[in-house]
């Protein structure tokens, strides 16, 4: 995934965690969906510290 901020691209790639079994049907339709960062300019992007 890409992000235009101006001048400034920021490049992500996401990860989908599911969790439960077969037989908890609480569990059934739960997934986590975690972006990270997919260069070293985006992963400064998000480590820096703001102005």
């Amino acid at each position: 995934m890409v992000f235009r901020f101006g001048a400034r691209e920021l490049r992500l790639f996401s990860t989908i965690t599911t969790f439960g079994t077969p037989v908890d049907i609480t569990l059934d339709e739960v997934a986590i969906e975690s972006y990270y960062p997919a260069d070293a300019e985006s992963a400064a992007y998000f480590t820096e510290s703001p102005p």
